[in-house]
């Protein structure tokens, strides 16, 4: 069975935004600073406030797909799907990271 459409990009984009946000633990990396994603694609390691080349080279791999995902993601879904979808991923990162606890991003269909 095939699942919606947003459903199947709220997956996606979850699932890098997650991995991302894991490795940017590692790393030390504040991505809520307004440049930091930047920083990162363009392969400027100083955002890391601890060095860890491998996963700050993980995270830059994620950002460039995470990229052209949004762009697919717009064209199937919409804009403002698209962006509802990024709120919610980037509300469940902001839970985990302030609560420092294993918790859930809300899907929706």
């Amino acid at each position: 069975m095939n699942k919606p459409k947003s459903r199947y990009f709220t997956e996606q984009i979850d699932g890098i935004v997650h991995e991302v946000s894991k490795l940017a633990i590692a790393c030390d990396i504040d991505f809520f600073a307004p440049d930091a994603a930047e920083r990162v694609l363009n392969n400027d390691e100083t955002v890391c406030r601890r060095k860890n080349t491998a996963a700050f080279q993980k995270i830059r791999r994620h950002l460039m797909a995470f990229y052209p995902l949004e762009e697919k993601a717009i064209s199937r879904i919409g804009a403002d799907r698209t962006l509802e979808i990024v709120e919610q991923v980037r509300a469940g990162i902001r839970h985990l990271r302030d609560e420092g606890k294993p918790g859930s991003v809300p899907h929706d269909d």
